[in-house]
């Protein structure tokens, strides 16, 4: 599961708890809310390109408790800017046995 709901030709992320569960889509000029049972699980700059996936890297930590190289690897995760203190943990966690697992729990 990608956790990505398609609106206009692109993907937006949302809580990997709302995948396969009916969402609503509000557009709105700027950006796209999603909602499930009135919850918004998603809220994303609206893009006016085609084809292209929007990302909130929050909404993917949960999922990497079972799999933590996809911090590493993951479309997610390949853009994200953490403040710096957090940039320096995950730096330093890259080279250490066990390193992703523990940025994980960090995250979590």
């Amino acid at each position: 599961k990608t956790c990505t709901v398609r609106f206009d030709n692109n993907k937006y992320s949302v809580l990997s708890t709302a995948v396969g569960r009916p969402v609503e889509v509000h557009a709105y000029a700027e950006k796209i809310v999603i909602r499930q049972d009135g919850v918004s699980v998603g809220e994303h700059p609206r893009c006016f390109g085609r084809g292209e996936t929007i990302y909130d890297p929050w909404h993917y930590v949960p999922v990497l408790a079972r799999k933590p190289g996809a911090l590493r690897n993951g479309a997610p995760f390949r853009e994200w800017v953490l403040p710096a203190a957090m940039e320096k943990v995950r730096r330093r966690l890259k080279s250490v046995h066990d390193g992703d697992r523990q940025m994980v729990t960090i995250l979590g």
